[in-house]
């Protein structure tokens, strides 16, 4: 078959089905008939709620009350949810307590504790429980500069400092069942030792650091004062620190039974449990308003979730809602703010802003952890308060550099605005802003099950969420809108991210990932005629991070998702302002197939840039259609 001839049944072919995906998507966006049903979605792994791309909770299955939210990161969001019934307590989020109590506190937990140390090698086996200290120098720990920002009371000023610290057990039985942590600051290199077992090695941390003993080192330890925990630690040039301590779980809610669940449910800008503590019904909702389709919300870093309980009885129960959450463990800092303004309880440590109703709320905190609870009516009377909101805020401090230019997030344009002021603003109306959200919920879960069956809805819905979690909106200096990734301007990632957001006709973010590629091509320092792979890594768009140019993949790409825009919005303005970009593009992907070898041997496959150029052309073709029809 001559070579023509093929390219163009392929284009014709691939046309066909591209046509046909983007017709069947953009109906799906189009009103339909209310199914008054919701499909229940339950998802193996989904978002739980879209705050920042540093702080969006994501669930396993359906385990809020069996363990915690992680971050993107992999860390452990340490909340901890209750409700107390006429007196006994029920976990409806959260795991084990992580509170924890020293077994030997560090300094700053105390007044200094007692060690041995040396500056010089002490000899093999310095480690060890049986090994003879005595004619080691005694100190006050921590160990470094007397008068830096760290509590330390022992003068360390050599390169290498060995320490043993003498901790004593009363009862070893008591241990059992709990969870032993070493905590640790260090300052450059430190290496840690239980009993002469092998703990950790760390590099320099500005903050306490915690870990989980091994039960292997956990079975080390016996009774009496003869524990050793020792410490290794190398300053590799200006200030040293040494700091470390044992301590236990504490199990603050250990007598907590976990609440039954009843039901969970996730659509595209919440997910709801309920939950059967005792006879009362609880009804907890995770909502992400900046999912919902007003602009002016779009981007915002907060989030909140509901509660409200009921029961079938019609008996009056005393209930109390309770949050635990602890602030140390996130961010090894123990400083918590707490205030009233208005009609709101804030609470805020580091970059995380809590908030509840100021009626009928108390706060408190208690080492590290700060607790918010409210009480709540179970009876007859509709008058009476039976539920409440959460709010969840965040503050990222870095500010994104595009070009020499710092740019502000979407939300903060003038820079002006304070995460805490949009927590009142969406605390003022979070009512109206969850009946927007179980509407859109609606429609949408709507035409998943109309486009496909329950496995494409627990694909599609909760990609909705997972897309707004991990990305950032930024306003440009033109006032356009840019949607960056963790990798900046990533042209693969928005090609995978734009079948959900054609689904739900976002083609305002699908431009906001198209945007910073134009922009940064259009500029005059970028003179190569194919896209970049990517534009930087967050905080700062300068240059490619991925080594490879992946040079057809990101032109055909740019060209596709170009013209599913301009197809979705039956609008040419879009691809009309960015036209010689276009054009140079695709006479890239025309200069490539002219240097294919004839004829085509074999079958090709999607990964083939001879396919790949096939598609690209195809999508620029449907483009000079477009460009004179509409």
């Amino acid at each position: 078959m001559e070579i023509r001839t093929y390219i163009r049944f392929v284009v014709a072919w691939r046309m066909i089905i591209i046509l046909g995906i983007i017709s069947l998507i953009y109906a799906c966006s189009c009103p339909d008939e209310k199914i008054s049903h919701l499909s229940v979605i339950a998802p193996s792994r989904h978002t739980l709620l879209a705050v920042t791309p540093s702080l969006s909770l994501q669930l396993t299955g359906d385990t809020l009350n069996k363990s915690y939210p992680q971050l993107r990161t992999g860390k452990v969001f340490p909340i901890t949810g209750l409700l107390r019934v006429d007196g006994i307590l029920y976990r409806f989020m959260g795991g084990d307590s992580l509170r924890i109590s020293p077994l030997a506190s560090l300094s700053e937990d105390t007044v200094g504790w007692t060690g041995k140390y040396s500056f010089l090698f002490p000899g093999k086996g310095w480690e060890q429980r049986r090994y003879d200290d005595s004619w080691w120098s005694e100190g006050k720990g921590a160990f470094g500069p007397v008068k830096g920002y760290y509590p330390a009371h022992t003068l360390w000023g050599a390169e290498n400092i060995y320490v043993r610290r003498h901790v004593k057990v009363d009862n070893k039985d008591a241990l059992r069942n709990h969870k032993i942590y070493v905590r640790y600051v260090c300052d450059d290199w430190l290496k840690l030792f239980c009993n002469g077992k092998y703990l950790l090695e760390s590099r320099y941390t500005y903050k306490t650091k915690c870990q989980r003993l091994t039960d292997e080192a956990i079975s080390q330890i016996i009774d009496g004062d003869n524990n050793i925990l020792a410490a290794y630690c190398r300053n590799t040039g200006g200030p040293a620190l040494l700091d470390f301590g044992l301590y236990i779980e504490n199990k603050t809610y250990a007598e907590a039974n976990p609440a039954t669940l009843k039901k969970m449910d996730v659509q595209a800008t919440q997910t709801q449990f309920i939950f059967q503590c005792g006879e009362v019904e609880l009804q907890v909702d995770f909502v992400s308003p900046s999912l919902s389709e007003k602009w002016d919300l779009t981007g915002w870093p907060v989030g909140f979730l509901t509660y409200q309980v009921r029961t079938e009885s019609g008996k009056e129960h005393a209930v109390e809602v309770l949050f635990d959450v602890d602030m140390e463990w996130m961010f090894g800092k123990r400083e918590i703010d707490g205030w009233v303004d208005k009609d709101w309880r804030f609470v805020k440590s580091d970059s995380l802003y809590l908030a509840m109703a100021a009626d009928e709320t108390t706060f408190s905190c208690m080492d590290g952890h700060a607790i918010l609870s409210q009480k709540l009516y179970v009876g007859n009377e509709r008058d009476k308060d039976s539920s409440g909101v959460l709010l969840v805020g965040y503050e990222e401090g870095q500010v994104l550099q595009y070009d020499g230019e710092a740019l502000s997030p979407l939300w903060n344009s003038d820079g002006t605005r304070e995460v805490k002021e949009l927590m009142k603003s969406v605390g003022n109306r979070y009512k109206e802003l969850k009946a927007e959200c179980d509407i859109l919920d609606n429609r949408w879960n709507t035409k998943a099950l109309q486009a496909g069956d329950k496995t494409l809805a627990e694909q599609m819905l909760p990609a909705y969420r997972n897309f707004i979690s991990s990305h950032r909106f930024i306003s440009s200096s033109d006032n356009k809108l840019f949607c960056f990734g963790d990798t900046l301007g990533n042209v693969r990632e928005a090609y995978e991210n734009f079948p959900t957001l054609l689904f739900f006709n976002r083609t305002d973010w699908m431009k906001g990932l198209l945007n910073p590629v134009f922009a940064y091509c259009e500029d005059i320092h970028w003179v190569k005629k194919y896209p970049p792979y990517d534009i930087g890594l967050y905080p700062i768009a300068s240059k490619q991070v991925k080594l490879e140019d992946c040079a057809v993949e990101a032109a055909v790409n740019m060209l596709m998702m170009t013209t599913a825009i301009v197809e979705a919005e039956q609008d040419f303005d879009y691809a009309g302002m960015h036209w010689e970009q276009l054009e140079v593009w695709a006479d890239y992907l025309q200069q490539k197939m002219k240097k294919e070898t004839y004829p085509i041997i074999g079958l090709l496959d999607e990964n083939d840039e001879r396919v790949k150029c096939v598609l690209g052309l195809a999508a620029y073709y449907k483009l000079i259609q477009l460009k004179g029809n509409l």
